[in-house]
């Protein structure tokens, strides 16, 4: 039996939010260079539906619920050199809650 990946491991009601540094594509007006730099991107969940606050976008974008939310990390993760830090409460961190059990 495979062991379920980090992100699936996520105990999502116990994590206020995430923080993405992943690459974004430098542009010049319309004209997209051949080149990435990091970019911050923050998550938050209100209710039961979770906001992409990227400050690129024009508003924030719904992602929605858990299994969307599992995917849009999944694939923002996949395009390249990147990283992502979850926003807890410290009672969270200190008992390590934030991951489930294996």
């Amino acid at each position: 039996c495979p062991l379920p990946s980090p992100l699936e491991r996520l105990a999502l009601p116990h994590i206020l939010g995430f923080l993405l540094n992943v690459p974004s594509r430098v542009t010049l007006g319309t004209l997209a260079l051949p080149v990435s730099r990091p970019h911050w991107v923050g998550v938050r969940r209100l209710g039961r539906t979770f906001y992409n606050l990227d400050s690129k976008l024009a508003a924030p974008a719904a992602i929605g619920a858990e299994p969307q939310l599992r995917e849009f990390l999944r694939e923002a993760l996949s395009r390249g050199p990147s990283e992502l830090f979850l926003v807890v409460p410290r009672d969270v961190e200190e008992a390590g809650t934030w991951l489930s059990p294996e």
